[in-house]
């Protein structure tokens, strides 16, 4: 990570993602990009055309300009590189495309905020953010003080696809950092789980038992364990029969896991998660910061494992 995008609605809810920054880098490693957006477009939509003029939306710039400069005099302080940018447009596509022309390399923010004329809906931005961007998505519930607290567990959830294992990367840079446990799990789903649109009680007859997949996951989970234990990290792997969402915020509660690092995308199928959905439910589940990362079909193979260097950092 060198640049990460931090958009800003001018509320509190929004800045406590700010907090987590030590995290993500520290001052002589990452910069700062923050983003203010101003919606006049919807704006517009709340009042009566002959009563616009009540909208000074040049003094709204001002004040965007503003607080962003008081937020951005307080992280210098602490000796970050900080850069920020008053854009008007749609929130969640115009903060997405400044990421994405300022070369950022994640987007930082909080899942909720105040709504309003100068409030976004963060939760809809959010949610927006998650399905379109193409950079990781770093996102946090503002319900939950994490202080100056380091990560010491982060958990990657894994599906047994190169799509869902592209997380690996940037959790393994956290997990350096920190010195943390490395938590990786897979949930196996029940048939019944999976709907009649996608199996037939004949299907069902003639798939593994549910021991069997337990053992196919315990099996790919070790050897995909095993391979980063050999430069000296603590991983940690967990099996749970249900609904992946569910399994993964579970244990994550269980076992106090502080980061969740997870693709977007995986294989679908009857053996395979639908990732994308996955992803949007642990997110309104969890107390804990979710890491998004796009994962890509690099490899048609869904039994490839992430070839990961065996060096610390990489």
């Amino acid at each position: 990570m060198r640049k990460v995008a931090i958009p800003l609605d001018g509320s509190s809810f929004s800045e406590r993602v700010l907090a987590h920054v030590p995290r993500l880098g520290g001052v002589d490693e990452i910069e700062l990009l923050l983003i203010r957006v101003i919606e006049t477009t919807r704006y517009y939509s709340y009042v009566a055309p002959d009563a616009v003029h009540i909208f000074d939306f040049t003094k709204w710039r001002q004040e965007a300009e503003n607080y962003l400069k008081r937020v951005s005099g307080e992280l210098r302080e602490l000796g970050y590189r900080v850069y920020t940018t008053v854009v008007d447009g749609d929130v969640a596509t115009s903060i997405c495309e400044v990421a994405g022309a300022q070369d950022a390399d994640m987007i930082a923010m909080t899942t909720h905020g105040r709504s309003g004329l100068q409030r976004w809906i963060m939760g809809s931005v959010a949610d927006r953010i998650i399905r379109t961007s193409q950079k990781p998505v770093y996102l946090v519930r503002p319900g939950r003080e994490i202080g100056g607290k380091a990560p010491q567990k982060i958990m990657v959830p894994l599906d047994g696809s190169t799509l869902a294992e592209a997380a690996l990367t940037l959790a393994l840079d956290l997990v350096d950092k920190h010195s943390a446990e490395l938590w990786l799990v897979q949930a196996v789903e029940l048939p019944e789980l999976w709907g009649e649109e996608f199996v037939s009680a004949e299907t069902v007859a003639s798939l593994p038992s549910i021991e069997e997949q337990e053992s196919l996951a315990r099996a790919y989970l070790n050897q995909v364990a095993d391979s980063l234990r050999s430069v000296g990290r603590i991983v940690r792997i967990h099996i749970e029969t249900g609904h992946p969402a569910s399994v993964i915020a579970s244990v994550a509660t269980a076992e106090g896991v502080d980061t969740i690092v997870m693709s977007t995308h995986g294989r679908s199928g009857l053996s395979r998660w639908v990732f994308g959905s996955v992803a949007e439910k642990v997110v309104r589940t969890v107390d804990c910061p979710v890491l998004l990362v796009r994962g890509l079909p690099a490899s048609e193979n869904s039994n490839d494992i992430i070839e990961v260097n065996a060096t610390s950092g990489d």
